[in-house]
């Protein structure tokens, strides 16, 4: 059965960077981007409320499947969260519980180096997002030429670096412990092996944390899904076929 799905981009990135994803998808499901704000001239400043109610306007009428990558599954695991009925299934890539370490969920970014990304937004934004782009390619099959292709992206966008800064302090302070102690569609979560931005030991913790979701540790790096957009898509197959029987 065919089912609308939309793509949530990560932080900073543009829609373009998941267009293979997208391309594998569409064979049996129309798909939409939806990229965060940030990268086309806003100027507004957004709290979670109202970056869940602007992702709001951006999704199908009917119910659909979200994939979000990064702050884009921090978005999808909140918004199928609030709004049950809107939500056929989840499949979560590179999100974590909580994006920065701290008491209640250690296995996360160090403290230190968010707040050098936050630092460097401020001072020298095109630099901060250079060792973003080489941050998510690391481990992937071919990093030197990831970093690049995300690099030239980005720079095509020229995104506005108050709204990222803004964007990355929702994702410092996210917590989706609740959200995903009361989410009900089925959801899968994605970890990469090599990622540098999001420890893979998170992947044992949620699977002691919610042991109702699926959850796999995936060859590659944060951008894993560029190397392999086909495992997505299978993963995204089983998830339907257990939960809805698709």
């Amino acid at each position: 059965m065919s089912y609308p799905i939309t793509l949530i981009c990560g932080w900073a990135m543009p829609a373009e960077v998941m267009e293979p994803l997208s391309q594998t998808l569409q064979a049996d499901h129309p798909v939409s981007i939806v990229q965060l704000p940030g990268l086309t001239g806003e100027s507004t400043s957004y709290s979670q409320e109202t970056l869940l109610a602007w992702l709001d306007q951006q999704l199908p009428a009917q119910p659909a499947i979200l994939m979000g990558w990064s702050l884009g599954g921090v978005l999808a695991i909140n918004y199928a969260s609030r709004f049950p009925n809107k939500i056929i299934a989840v499949v979560n890539m590179a999100a974590n519980v909580c994006f920065v370490a701290n008491e209640h969920w250690p296995e996360a970014m160090a403290p230190e180096l968010f707040a050098r990304f936050c630092q460097g937004l401020s001072g020298a934004h095109t630099r901060t997002l250079q060792q973003f782009s080489l941050l998510c390619s690391a481990g992937s099959t071919n990093p030197k030429a990831q970093a690049r292709a995300l690099q030239q992206a980005i720079a095509r966008c020229q995104p506005e670096p108050e709204v990222l800064l803004n964007l990355l302090t929702i994702l410092g302070e996210s917590d989706l412990r609740t959200a995903l102690a009361s989410i009900r569609c089925p959801i899968s979560h994605l970890f990469a092996r090599d990622d540098a931005l999001v420890p893979v030991a998170v992947a044992a913790a949620f699977r002691q944390q919610f042991p109702t979701h699926r959850v796999q540790a995936v060859a590659g790096g944060h951008s894993f899904f560029l190397d392999d957009p086909a495992l997505v898509r299978h993963e995204m197959d089983r998830l339907l076929a257990v939960g809805v029987g698709a």
